[in-house]
């Protein structure tokens, strides 16, 4: 038996921006998904997904998928492997994070069966994925990065460090999932400033060198008042939270998975809010800063 393991992900800041080549920082998180491959004595691929729980949300031979989402992984399988190469193989994966969490069961799958194939990841993603890619590059490299798409489909990263005093702060689920893809269609279809692309893009530079909470929550504020001029709509954090004490920033696609918090004062507000799942960023992200 064969096992590997991909990381899940959060983009720190950068959010659509990056889509038009803006600099992105973005951390890989302890929890992911895991794969296990095994032979078995048949003349098909069987595949079955757990999710966090341990609980079957997928289950099907790869000769008979047909749901969408069955058919996407056999389309993944299929492009890029040989039919006598996926003769006779167990394929189990297991994701670390509720499925809803939005900290990339796609991304992180397409990383395992490149893994696993030992293929080059970026033809499986932008073959059958929609984004910037990042959650990829996070996915392989199991680091903090600073990343950036010089051109469609020609990602640049690096790894980066991060400023030790973001372990004080926090994630808040929101638990309203948004669909990336829909939300990469909708924002590249019309053309946008690209000073303002310029300027998140310093942003993200920046996010590296901030000395201390006050520092975060004037870039948070900054941030979300960039990023609401660019995607033409209102800063999630103000409607959700209009009482909060300190500064929230939305990560990914507005109004969906998670918000990042400076600091929380007072967590039965958030949960008389309506917000039960706070995770400390400590707990969140992977790699220990120095």
């Amino acid at each position: 038996m064969q096992e590997f393991f991909a990381h899940g992900k959060l983009m720190l800041s950068g959010e659509y921006s990056v889509l038009q080549g803006a600099k992105a920082v973005a951390v890989p998180c302890k929890m992911g998904q895991h794969l296990k491959v095994s032979r078995i004595d048949s003349t098909d691929l069987k595949y079955q997904a757990l999710d966090h729980q341990g609980k079957v949300w997928l289950d099907f031979d790869l000769s008979q998928a047909s749901s969408a989402e069955e058919k996407l992984l056999a389309k993944i399988l299929n492009s890029h492997a040989q039919a006598d190469q996926l003769r006779g193989w167990q394929l189990e994966t297991r994701l670390d994070f509720p499925r809803e969490w939005g900290l990339g069961s796609s991304s992180t799958f397409i990383s395992l069966i490149a893994q696993w194939l030992n293929q080059d990841v970026w033809p499986l993603f932008f073959t059958h994925l929609s984004g910037s890619g990042y959650d990829v590059a996070v996915a392989e490299s199991g680091r903090p990065i600073i990343y950036q798409l010089l051109k469609p489909q020609q990602p640049s990263w690096e790894a980066c460090e991060l400023p030790k005093f973001f372990e004080q702060t926090y994630f808040l689920y929101l638990g309203q999932k948004q669909n990336s893809a829909q939300e990469v269609a909708r924002f590249l279809k019309s053309e946008r400033p690209q000073d303002l692309v310029q300027e998140l893009s310093s942003l993200s530079e920046a996010l590296l060198n901030l000395s201390g909470i006050s520092d975060l929550e004037t870039w948070m504020q900054e941030h979300e008042k960039l990023t609401s001029e660019l995607i033409g709509r209102k800063p999630v954090p103000a409607s959700l939270l209009p009482e909060f004490g300190g500064q929230a920033k939305s990560l990914g696609a507005w109004g969906g998975d998670f918000l990042w918090l400076s600091k929380v004062d007072d967590f039965q507000a958030l949960k008389s809010a309506g917000y039960h799942t706070l995770v400390p960023y400590s707990e969140m992200v992977a790699f220990n800063h120095l």
